[in-house]
């Protein structure tokens, strides 16, 4: 059951991620399991990934690390994004095997998410 349950949390909060972060600015993959994701921002802004990633930290306390810490070309725009700033044991406590993870789910189990993924959309449409 936790496994199960694991990755049923963990899938419903990365296509939720993917799905509201997903723009003309923000390119990335659709989650195929994990707990993390690769966006790419489309900004120029910034020369490197790092620069991009400390900005974000700076104006909005969302913490995402650069892609060039994981092989990635410095100039590029791609981070490391994690979700899994939530209560996994309170989240699972909460469900069962034939629980469908919808938004209200993750709105009340998970609002660390919500609220850092509204906080990158303000970040990424000011810049």
């Amino acid at each position: 059951d936790y496994v199960l349950k694991s990755k049923k949390i963990l899938k419903g909060i990365g296509e939720y991620v993917y799905k509201n972060l997903k723009s003309n600015n923000v390119v990335m993959n659709k989650p195929m399991g994990g707990f993390y994701l690769m966006p790419e921002f489309l900004n120029k802004r910034f020369k490197t990934s790092s620069e991009m990633c400390s900005d974000l930290l700076n104006k909005k306390s969302v913490a995402i690390l650069p892609g060039s810490d994981f092989g990635f070309l410095k100039d590029r725009m791609i981070a490391r994004l994690s979700f899994t700033d939530f209560d996994g044991s309170n989240f699972m406590s909460k469900i069962n095997l034939n629980t469908n993870i919808d938004d209200d789910l993750i709105k009340e189990y998970a609002p660390n998410i919500i609220e850092g993924v509204l906080r990158i959309n303000h970040w990424v449409e000011n810049l």
